[in-house]
């Protein structure tokens, strides 16, 4: 081999050896590039799953209710936050208006008490019952209303009286699920499984 095809072997081999080091460089480029691509989407799911998080954090609610008056009432308030109205649903089967309060938010004894009496009776004086109802509450977070609705079971007692027959008092509410689309119907199948307990 003569001097100048090595010379323009040599060239060719340079040429080459800068062609791979340039592309390397484009796949390490694109590499990168895809890199932080990924990384900006992996952190903006991760806000948007925080922001989330923190919205239904505080669209949640964990109602408290506090007997009032021997049990003629109950009232509800939430640990951090200013419920300005309730509205109340009860099983459908128990024929019972919906019922609602705005302000001082509190269930009524007088509410269910009639139809709660007429259907324990005959049996012992003395029992604890629970009733499910659906329960939303509204409050505002500065200038957004907000909604939550559950279903709790609103525990009653009932009691013998030597004058007047028996009494009925609202002893306590407690959070059973999320309220749903057909909440009547699912009010009803619960109020039916009470109803079994209590064998009226």
């Amino acid at each position: 081999m003569s001097d100048a095809e090595e010379a323009r072997a040599e060239r060719r081999r340079w040429i080459t050896l800068a062609e791979g080091v340039a592309v390397a460089g484009v796949v390490i480029g694109g590499l990168t590039l895809w890199n932080n691509v990924s990384e900006r989407r992996s952190a903006e799911a991760e806000r948007t799953a925080e922001r989330a998080s923190s919205v239904k954090a505080r669209a949640a609610l964990a109602l408290t209710a506090t007997p009032e008056n021997d049990g003629e009432r109950l009232a509800l308030s939430a640990a951090d936050r200013r419920i300005e109205r309730i509205e109340v649903r009860f099983p459908p089967a128990l024929k019972v208006a919906p019922k609602s309060a705005v302000g001082d938010v509190a269930i009524a004894a007088d509410w269910v008490r009639a139809p709660l009496l007429a259907i324990t009776d005959g049996g012992t004086d003395a029992l604890e019952g629970r009733l499910p109802v659906a329960v939303t509450a509204v409050w505002w977070d500065g200038d957004t209303q907000h909604r939550s609705s559950a279903i709790y079971d609103l525990v009653f007692a009932t009691h013998g009286r030597v004058v007047g027959g028996r009494s009925l008092k609202l002893v306590a509410l407690a959070r059973l699920e999320g309220a749903t689309a057909g909440v009547g119907r699912r009010l009803d199948t619960l109020w039916a499984q009470e109803l079994g307990r209590l064998a009226v």
